[in-house]
């Protein structure tokens, strides 16, 4: 798992094909708005988020790796 850089989401790896973002706050907890990363061919077995942007990456049991941006 890895939380971005203003600590407010959190990105998890995932059995399935996608990997759930949820949202951290003080009062609610919840994954945003069905929010999930772009899809690979196998599980996600790796996540992080870049240092300073709202940009993640996802690793896969297939060998794929998705950059993605939440702009």
């Amino acid at each position: 798992m890895a939380l971005d850089v203003d600590g407010r989401r959190l990105l998890v790896t995932s059995n399935t094909k996608t990997a759930p973002i949820y949202q951290v706050t003080n009062k609610v907890r919840g994954q945003l708005s069905g929010m999930r990363t772009l899809s690979h061919g196998g599980s996600i077995t790796t996540v992080d988020w870049h240092p300073t942007l709202p940009i993640f990456l996802t690793g896969s049991t297939d060998h794929s790796v998705r950059v993605t941006s939440i702009l």
